[in-house]
């Protein structure tokens, strides 16, 4: 199941980096309450082609395979929580919530509990970040 997610995941992020022009993109990620808004609209892409190719052809328990998976752990979490918060529930958000259980899941398997605390510490960052520039903007 990693190995499927991880081609869903960069063929996701490759698909927006050639279906979405950037300009585009980053003010969508600034309505949401990315500001800026051209950072995350190039990195995230990018950590998807990454984090889902690693995935897809890397071995369970490696490191960068466990690596792998706490960025996809993180990217599927983020969004979730945001769709969730903006009410916004789509299959999107389904399929985000499957990758952030999954990818949990492998980090978990491999005994790695330190990494899972710090992508679960990253993922209430980002969403209490948002939260914050959306309430004074």
């Amino acid at each position: 199941m990693i190995r499927s997610a991880g081609t869903l995941l960069a063929l996701h992020g490759a698909g927006t980096s050639m279906t979405r022009p950037l300009p585009v993109r980053a003010h969508r990620m600034r309505e949401r309450g990315f500001v800026p808004g051209l950072p995350h609209a190039v990195l995230v892409p990018l950590l998807e082609i990454a984090a889902g190719a690693t995935l897809a052809r890397s071995r369970r328990r490696s490191a960068t395979a466990v690596a792998a998976a706490a960025a996809a752990t993180a990217l599927g979490a983020v969004r979730t929580g945001i769709d969730l918060e903006d009410r916004t529930v789509t299959v999107g958000t389904v399929a985000a919530a499957v990758l952030a259980v999954s990818g949990a899941t492998a980090v978990a398997r491999a005994h790695r509990v330190g990494l899972l605390v710090g992508t679960g510490a990253l993922v209430v960052f980002e969403l209490t970040r948002r939260r914050r520039i959306r309430s004074v903007g």
